[in-house]
């Protein structure tokens, strides 16, 4: 299975800035992540009590938005 685009590449979502445009390889990545397990983000604790978003949903929400699903 492909590595998924790092963490770290969600900073800009996650400052509230303008988020850059896809790679093809984002898009990809995100296409097979759909394909394998779907789009849906887990249910996150860790969020809920205003800790951050785990990664997975981080990922999730970008190929969400990259993919133009609701």
């Amino acid at each position: 299975m492909k590595a998924f685009v790092p963490v770290a590449a969600f900073a800009v979502l996650l400052s509230g800035c303008v988020t850059t445009p896809a790679t093809q390889a984002e898009i990809e990545s995100c296409q097979e992540m759909e394909r394998d397990m779907g789009l849906n983000q887990r249910h996150d604790h860790n969020e809920l009590k205003n800790q951050g978003r785990n990664p997975m949903n981080l990922s999730h929400g970008r190929c969400v938005e990259i993919l133009g699903k609701s």
